[in-house]
């Protein structure tokens, strides 16, 4: 089925009887159907379940391992295999 611009799948859910009488209600208030609503809700859980996206590079959580190691003589120069220093 196409909807609007996009191909949409059909899905058949179970939901409480309360919850069917305050979606027909919230559809027919604001004027539109009760699938719309039900889409627009799956759309708003999903997006609230993705990771944040990291502003800066500060906020990861590696960061804080960065000059962990000190001035260790021991330790090669770059962390590679170059020789100490």
């Amino acid at each position: 089925m196409v909807y609007g611009v996009y191909t949409v799948k059909r899905k058949q859910i179970y939901i409480a009887e309360r919850q069917e009488a305050q979606l027909r209600e919230m559809a027919e208030h604001r004027g539109v159907s009760e699938s719309h609503l039900i889409r627009e809700a799956v759309a708003q859980y999903l997006l609230d379940q993705e990771e944040p996206a990291l502003e800066r590079a500060e906020d990861h959580p590696l960061w804080g391992l960065i000059g962990t190691a000190g001035d260790d003589a021991s330790l090669p120069v770059d962390g590679a295999l170059n020789p100490v220093r």
